[in-house]
């Protein structure tokens, strides 16, 4: 099967980080070569691995990747090469690449999205549902990240429980990178700190699904000796660096930008905080949790069946409960460990694998579909 991956770049994200993760595992299998198209190469992060592991990344230089104009250079791409399933992810170019294959007419491609998100800006407006419904409805496979994530979506769109063009295939990780990972000394990550302060460390952009003004507010009620690493990038940025200011705590609250170390830093850290007002998965609390380290999420849809009896819940927005939490953890040695055991058992149900392989499935099921027809 030759597959065709779409995605709008290959920035800091969650989705985008998937991808690097998995294109080169699914290539290795033998009946499959994977290729990648991207609407533009502005802030790609992710690219170099794929490279390196062989994948062929195709991108179309699209100068705004709003702009339906693109419909057209990505219908060229599927007509000049003989895919047999295509992958698309995230808005907008799952809009485009649908209408692109209807203009392929007789000779459109079987078309799959992942849906990575509860939640998304298109659905605080419902003239939205209406180009949505259509565009859904022309996708062969509908893959959804979460049971809460599929919820929301059929909600949405207003489609019957029973439709099985939805699927569930829960986010995975390579669980081994993390549990395996080498710690760095924590005053050689942060310059000028000792061994015994405790690192709180949020991963996330910067971005108005994220929450990280709530954790630096509680970051601001506990003793000086607590420091919070934020890791990311996004435009929601200075307006977070904006709040450290205010609150006069640069020297506790460090922006770390973009980094390629994850692991090592969740294993340097003594807590893993995801704060977050919405969440399809939430593949870094995942992350968290198999590094060995108690995890605390916000309680929302994406998060909360995931964290659920492992790791700590704490209500959005509410900085006072989250404090609490911390405190609870870093004063009790044995309410610690409990916690960190869970979530390193959790973590190990969402292995990478097991995610890979069910998609693989999913592909071969479509393709043999589509030999029937033709």
């Amino acid at each position: 099967m030759k597959i065709l991956h779409i995605i709008n770049n290959l920035g800091s994200g969650g989705a985008e980080k998937l991808i690097e993760d998995t294109l080169p595992i699914m290539n290795k299998y033998s009946d499959v070569k994977i290729e990648l198209l991207i609407l533009t190469g502005e802030n790609n992060v992710f690219d170099e691995k794929l490279r390196n592991s062989g994948i062929k990344i195709y991108n179309l230089e699209a100068i705004n990747i709003y702009n339906p104009i693109n419909i057209f250079k990505i219908r060229k791409s599927l007509k000049n090469n003989n895919y047999d399933l295509i992958h698309v992810h995230l808005f907008p170019a799952f809009y485009w690449v649908t209408v692109a294959n209807i203009l392929n007419f007789k000779n459109r491609i079987p078309l799959i999205m992942t849906e990575h998100n509860t939640h998304n800006r298109r659905r605080k407006y419902n003239f939205f549902k209406i180009f949505d419904k259509f565009i859904y409805n022309q996708i062969d496979k509908i893959i959804s990240i979460s049971k809460d994530t599929q919820i929301n979506l059929k909600e949405w769109l207003g489609v019957d429980k029973d439709n099985n063009n939805f699927e569930i295939i829960n986010n995975g990780i390579n669980t081994k990178k993390f549990k395996n990972a080498k710690s760095y000394k924590k005053n050689d990550l942060l310059n000028g700190y000792s061994s015994g302060d405790i690192l709180i460390t949020m991963v996330g952009r910067f971005s108005e699904q994220k929450d990280q003004k709530t954790l630096i507010k509680a970051t601001k009620n506990l003793p000086n000796e607590f420091n919070l690493i934020l890791i990311g990038e996004g435009n929601l940025k200075s307006d977070c660096e904006n709040l450290v200011d205010d609150l006069k705590m640069n020297d506790r609250v460090h922006f770390l930008g973009f980094r390629k170390d994850v692991e090592r830093i969740m294993k340097t850290s003594d807590i893993i905080v995801l704060s977050s007002n919405w969440e399809g998965f939430g593949l870094v609390a995942v992350e968290g949790m198999a590094a060995g380290k108690p995890l605390i999420a916000s309680n929302v849809s994406g998060l909360r069946n995931i964290v659920k009896d492992a790791g700590l819940l704490f209500e959005p927005k509410n900085a006072k409960q989250l404090t609490k939490l911390i405190k609870n953890l870093s004063e009790d040695q044995k309410f610690y460990d409990k916690i960190s055991e869970k979530c390193l058992n959790r973590a190990e149900s969402y292995d990478l694998k097991n995610m890979i392989d069910k998609q693989i499935d999913l592909y071969k099921s479509l393709s043999n579909k589509s030999i029937k027809r033709n």
